[in-house]
């Protein structure tokens, strides 16, 4: 209560109290009895004021006047009054639900969300969050269905299309000429050695020598081999194919090219050969049962697992992955209108549900609320809150009693004159 009301209040009374005692000793002059009148019923209606305001807390001048003290006698029944206006006139389930329905939760609530992300305090939250998350993740249930998708798309796999889509990627890369060329240097690496000179000239020879012919002809053979030694038969036949493999390299040698069109031509025809699909198959199924997969995957996830969180912990993660990906959905959904309008309805739901569930609370937090304070207390505290209008209720009295005096003794006069 402002001290300053209490003044006024008092004064206005004063004044009141004093006019009429002033106007006593005068009282037999007719103006000054104009005023005493006014004064008197100034002074009257300023203590009835006083008295009523006063009844509400407390008994006037400590006496247990009927009638008084009317808060704290009712005040249980003054408290189940406010709880029910309150909870159900004030704030009731209806007028509650309508004022929801004035506003659009989700909107505020995406707009509020992508706001939200621009501070630096969100993005270190949101990234210690995403760094638990990672690192609390368990790796061990992810591994067997990691392990079943990896054999289920192996066994999906068109061996026959797989094949035919190998060697013509083989073909537009020349792995034929690469693996020609990759067997003609291994050949005359084997070639150009010693130990093969020697070896092709005692197999050459030993050859002749077994070699059966009639006539001259056999007496001309037995002649060269007499001649001819092991090693200069070695010699020239290494020369021979060494000769021949190098021609073979020429890119434009006709027998290379003959021979790379029928390679060519022969793997071509293996997608349209069964049995060649399905030793494939065969193959291709029993590729991943050496492996042990599970712990390969085990290894690998706690790996991959080991370089996100690496990578977090860099300030490039938050502004160049977590917001904006974020932000993004954030979008994405604002942009869908029926999922806002699913989401609205399904906030509104629920809070109409919380409402209906809970609205008995309101009631209940206004009584709890009033308990806590004794008599006094809460006097004090409405005193506080409503005692300024009061005392102006007590100087309103006494303002209207002496205007209201000074009219009836006017009254009276007329009514004597005439």
């Amino acid at each position: 209560m402002k001290s300053n009301t209490k003044h006024i209040a008092l004064i206005s009374l004063g004044v009141m109290a004093g006019g009429t005692l002033a106007a006593i000793p005068f009282s037999h002059l007719p103006w000054v009895r104009f005023l005493q009148s006014g004064f008197e019923a100034g002074l009257v209606g300023g203590l009835a004021d006083w008295f009523a305001v006063t009844a509400l807390f407390r008994h006037p001048l400590g006496i247990p006047i009927p009638h008084t003290a009317l808060l704290p006698k009712n005040r249980q029944r003054i408290t189940k009054a406010l709880v029910e206006t309150v909870q159900n006139d004030l704030l009731s389930k209806d007028s509650i639900r309508a004022k929801l329905d004035q506003f659009s939760i989700s909107a505020r609530l995406l707009d509020g969300l992508e706001q939200y992300l621009d501070s630096e305090e969100t993005k270190q939250t949101l990234t210690a969050l995403t760094r638990h998350a990672v690192r609390e993740v368990p790796l061990a249930p992810l591994v067997p269905v990691l392990e079943r998708t990896i054999r289920d798309w192996a066994g999906s796999l068109d061996t026959r299309q797989l094949l035919a889509r190998v060697l013509d990627y083989g073909f537009s890369q020349k792995w034929d000429e690469k693996a020609f060329d990759y067997a003609l240097d291994l050949v005359e690496r084997l070639v150009i050695q010693k130990q093969t000179a020697d070896k092709l000239g005692e197999m050459a020879a030993q050859a002749l020598q077994h070699f059966q012919t009639n006539g001259f002809m056999q007496f001309a053979l037995n002649a060269f081999v007499g001649f001819v030694s092991e090693e200069k038969l070695g010699s020239t036949i290494q020369q021979f194919l060494l000769l021949r493999i190098a021609e073979l390299g020429l890119p434009d040698n006709s027998t290379r090219m003959a021979l790379l069109q029928t390679l060519r031509s022969k793997l071509s025809e293996l997608p349209g050969k069964d049995e060649t699909i399905a030793a494939l198959d065969q193959w291709k199924q029993g590729l991943l049962d050496p492996l042990d997969l599970a712990s390969v995957l085990e290894k690998t996830l706690e790996q991959l697992r080991g370089r996100l969180l690496a990578y977090m912990e860099s300030e490039a993660f938050a502004d160049e992955v977590l917001i904006p990906l974020l932000r993004q959905g954030l979008r994405k959904i604002r942009d869908d209108r029926e999922l806002v309008e699913r989401m609205e309805t399904f906030i509104h739901d629920k809070l109409a549900e919380w409402v209906e569930n809970n609205h008995h609370r309101i009631g209940q937090l206004i009584e709890e609320n009033l308990n806590r304070y004794d008599n006094e207390s809460l006097i004090a505290l409405m005193e506080d809150k409503l005692g300024r209008d009061l005392q102006w209720i007590r100087v309103n009295g006494a303002v209207c009693g002496f205007l209201i005096g000074l009219v009836l003794h006017g009254v009276r006069l007329l009514a004597g004159f005439f």
